[in-house]
């Protein structure tokens, strides 16, 4: 719904919690982010993956268009966080701190999430990249459908932060959106996440 400018005045702002505000601010601008990808992540075939990083070293990581799960107009119906070592990682203590303390360390084959589809098929959701797990998509669990709609926006997966020595995300896996494009042509939604002023 369209709603005049004014209502998002200081005030509204300064009424959402500290954490929404933060989200907000790292997911809404497109000109501060890098867009890479990772294609078969784990070895899984078509377990296709973006990475979008910011410039303060938050990245966002999600299903790319080109992943597996979206084959033959397959449709994710649950994203299931309770996986791989640790158990729901959408349970686990919010870190704290300029230096996240609490937070889960994971690395690139650590497992996430599993998206499971209306046909039965189940597929494993990796990090893909080193780094501290701020949080899950708090949507996905109530609303998986984010994923089908919008992957690479309100179906985000989670938000990662990098530590000091891997901030350049170098990696000879990770692809730019061009080469993306070149490896996966047709398959391209690179819309940065823009959540609503609803989430939670």
């Amino acid at each position: 719904m369209e709603t005049d400018g004014a209502s998002h005045s200081a005030p509204a702002e300064k009424s959402q919690p500290a954490c929404l505000r933060a989200r907000e601010k790292l997911l809404a601008v497109d000109r501060d982010y890098s867009h890479f990808f990772l294609l078969n992540v784990g070895d899984e075939p078509g377990a296709d993956q973006f990475v979008y990083k910011h410039f303060n070293s938050l990245c966002v990581i999600g299903v790319a268009p080109s992943h597996v799960a979206f084959a033959n107009g397959r449709k994710v119906v649950k994203v299931d966080f309770d996986v791989g070592r640790g158990g729901d990682k959408s349970a686990v203590a919010k870190p704290s701190g300029k230096k996240k303390h609490g937070a889960l360390f994971l690395k690139e084959d650590s497992r996430v999430c599993d998206l499971v589809c209306d046909d039965g098929a189940r597929f494993k959701v990796r990090c893909g990249i080193k780094g501290n797990l701020l949080e899950m998509n708090p949507r996905l669990a109530a609303c998986p459908d984010a994923i089908n709609n919008k992957p690479g926006q309100e179906g985000y997966i989670a938000i990662i932060q990098l530590k000091r020595e891997d901030e350049k995300l170098q990696s000879p896996l990770l692809l730019t959106l061009d080469q993306y494009q070149a490896t996966r042509p047709g398959g391209v939604c690179v819309n940065i996440p823009v959540p609503s002023a609803a989430a939670g």
